[in-house]
């Protein structure tokens, strides 16, 4: 830990807030970040082809390193930094260790689970986490993280950033809800410092569109479509590589006039873009190139061939029925994956005979036309498709400055307590012990509002290092325990969330009361209850 960081609680907003992205890649992240205000201060990945990318599209980053994080140590970067206080660190250690596509082989699970150094690396983002004590962390990874190794590696994150003194709450986040055209999810891992107010993702990271296809409902925009995305990039042919081309400005007017600007010029950025680069379309033989045709917009093989289709591909049947896929214009486009790169098979074009493009997949991944793209195709889909989407890089940003701007106004504001807080430690294990007691003899369901607040908020401040929502996701392995003069209201635990067991069917009861109205959202997250906590256990330590 660098010797002057202490966790303050209040964030200096009188200046950009900063970030380190570990794991960068291209730089997808940083860019939303940008975009949302935030200033990039350094970003490390071991890929020097996708450092090159991210040097040529974010020349204002002071650091942008080729390196091992395995080798290379905070130590090395602070030297590199100087006297630079960091408030948020973003990364994405490689996912391909936790991906579900790799569950075929047993790679990930049961018995055959197969070692993958690769899913040792969230260590090294962890270490950078432990030594700049940065206010808030965002890990990103695939959902096959939490199964992976019978979620072994989920469970191991949350514990161990909870021992860096970390409230933990894991978010799944869906790209679509975001403005990204694509059917694309992916776990968070939110760390915040425990001198801070709870971070409640459903809060900050704001959805800005819905599925429902209807303007101005609940205040979001329908989603956007692939079509939106590259329906106004001009027409080109299987093999066609060149590289640099003009715009098909005629196509772009129509294009907007159908679905406006909102994604062409607002998040693509088309208009300022002087070239089109990257739209080259790689070679497909004849054999491929027909079976393309035999599939309808939004079908794949195996419909094509249920529906009396003779596909000539030689893959096996069973296994490879979905091979070939043909994706649909007015809907939202499958995942784009770091795959493409071996071939594009399961995202052929909506109109045209052919695969996706670079440029193309860069859209689709919320990309603008001006991010430079490497000239091979090769690197180019690779980072692109292990690239978190700027737009949701964006909402993470803004989420994380309205958090902290909030954390300044709780410190400013007395709480407005409805509900007694116990005294302290003792008087609320005293507390939770009768009240969980009482439950074997009346439904909890039953108690009135004040009765059961009073409990929860027991709670919170008992365990102020605990997120309410963590409660809902504990795993099945549990601590040892309960030691000899433990209270039951601190252990057993269950080791993924840190929940204690018989607190659980209270969190739950919590959450189900939220979600029916009947308690508030700052009733059922009880900030001002886990910081009255927090400030009391941070007394005891002293």
């Amino acid at each position: 830990m660098r010797p002057e960081s202490n966790g303050d609680r209040v964030a200096n907003t009188s200046r950009p807030l900063t970030c380190i992205d570990l794991f960068s890649g291209c730089g997808g992240f940083s860019l939303g970040l940008q975009w949302a205000g935030l200033e990039c201060r350094a970003a490390i990945d071991f890929d020097s082809a996708a450092i090159e990318t991210f040097q040529a599209n974010h020349p204002h980053v002071p650091l942008a390193l080729s390196r091992d994080l395995t080798q290379f140590r905070p130590e090395h970067l602070d030297k590199l930094l100087g006297d630079e206080k960091i408030d948020v660190i973003v990364g994405g250690p490689p996912c391909q260790g936790f991906s579900h596509a790799r569950q075929v082989d047993g790679a990930n699970h049961g018995d055959r689970l197969v070692h993958d150094p690769r899913r040792e690396l969230y260590r090294e983002f962890l270490r950078y986490v432990k030594y700049y004590q940065p206010r808030v962390f965002i890990m990103e990874n695939v959902p096959g993280l939490r199964t992976a190794a019978g979620g072994e590696f989920f469970t191991r994150v949350q514990v161990e950033s909870r021992e860096l003194g970390y409230r933990i709450i894991p978010y799944e986040i869906e790209a679509w809800r975001f403005g990204v055209p694509q059917k694309r999810i992916r776990q968070l891992i939110i760390g915040a410092r425990r001198e801070l107010p709870l971070f409640i993702p459903a809060k900050y990271i704001r959805h800005t569109h819905d599925n429902l296809g209807k303007d101005g409902l609940n205040g979001l925009q329908p989603i956007v479509t692939l079509g939106e995305a590259i329906g106004d990039l001009p027409a080109i042919a299987a093999g066609d590589e060149q590289f640099e081309r003009k715009y098909d400005k005629r196509a772009r007017k129509t294009h907007v006039a159908r679905y406006g600007s909102r994604y062409t010029n607002d998040v693509l950025k088309a208009e300022s873009a002087a070239t089109l680069t990257g739209h080259v379309a790689r070679p497909h033989n004849d054999r491929d190139l027909r079976d393309f045709a035999r599939l309808r917009e939004g079908e794949n093989s195996r419909e094509a061939i249920a529906r009396g289709e003779c596909m000539e591909f030689p893959y096996d049947r069973e296994n490879f029925k979905d091979r070939f896929t043909r994706q649909h214009r007015d809907e939202l486009c499958s995942t784009i994956v770091a795959h493409l790169k071996k071939d594009g098979l399961m995202f052929i074009h909506p109109t045209q005979q052919r695969s996706l493009t670079p440029r193309e997949a860069a859209r689709i991944q919320s990309f603008p036309d001006t991010f430079v793209l490497p000239a091979s195709r090769t690197p180019a889909f690779s980072q692109i498709g292990n690239a978190v989407p700027p737009l949701v890089g964006k909402a993470v940003g803004l989420g994380i400055a309205e958090y902290f701007n909030a954390a300044i106004e709780s410190d400013r504001m007395a709480p407005n307590l409805s509900v007694k807080l116990p005294k302290g430690r003792s008087s609320a294990i005293k507390q939770l012990e009768k009240f969980v007691e009482s439950l074997y003899l009346r439904p909890i369901s039953t108690l009135a509002s004040n009765e059961f607040l009073s409990a929860w908020w027991a709670v919170g401040f008992l365990h102020p290092n605990l997120h309410p929502d963590a409660a809902l996701e504990n795993g099945h392995e549990l601590s040892l325990g309960p030691k000899r003069g433990v209270s039951f209201v601190l252990e057993p635990v269950f080791v993924r969330s840190g929940w204690p067991v018989e607190l659980i069917p209270v969190a739950k009861e919590a959450r189900r009361r939220f979600d029916s109205g009947e308690i508030s959202e700052d009733e059922y997250y009880c900030s001002a209850a886990v910081m009255a906590g927090a400030l009391t256990q941070k007394a005891c330590a002293v």
